[in-house]
């Protein structure tokens, strides 16, 4: 795995840790910031996890187009379920129930992580990409816990979010 981390591009490194500040920047406001700061994050979290879940569905859609392209069958669920993470964010976006948002976010990492898995034992990406994304996921689903876990005492003290 060291050897994996080594070959990984410095760039997604970089992005990926930038991502991991905001999540959990996000995360600890919404537990410990004063109502305004709380609700302020949290709707910030819902929104950048819904981007961040779309630019996911996304890459797996250009994996598609990519092994096409070099003649490499692609089943067409594959387009349909990097669609799947766009869509789930965007409901995300509609849903009224914070707690429901939070799960429905949830899901959508966990069924970006499945695709990360997929591409990997169909050699579209590099070696490094699944385990990148695996600490990415479960990096992001802790965030998510300490939001869930905030917003759920909130509720239980009658506070925001």
């Amino acid at each position: 795995m060291l050897n994996q981390i080594r070959t990984m591009p410095w760039g997604a490194l970089i992005v990926g840790a930038a991502g991991l500040i905001v999540f959990f920047s996000f995360a600890l406001a919404i537990a410990v910031g004063s109502p305004t700061v709380a609700v302020n994050a949290y709707l910030q979290l819902i929104h950048f996890s819904a981007l961040v879940l779309s630019f996911v569905g996304a890459i797996h859609w250009g994996l598609a187009i990519n092994a096409q392209e070099r003649g490499i069958s692609v089943p067409t669920w594959w387009y349909l379920a990097s669609a799947l993470p766009m869509t789930l964010g965007w409901l995300t976006l509609v849903l009224v129930s914070p707690t429901a948002k939070i799960l429905l976010l949830s899901f959508g990492f966990l069924i970006a992580f499945m695709l990360d898995v997929s591409a990997t034992a169909r050699h579209l990406v590099p070696l490094w990409h699944k385990n990148f994304r695996k600490f990415m996921t479960i990096s992001v689903l802790i965030a998510l816990a300490i939001a869930f876990w905030a917003v759920r005492m909130s509720i239980a003290d009658n506070t925001s979010p």
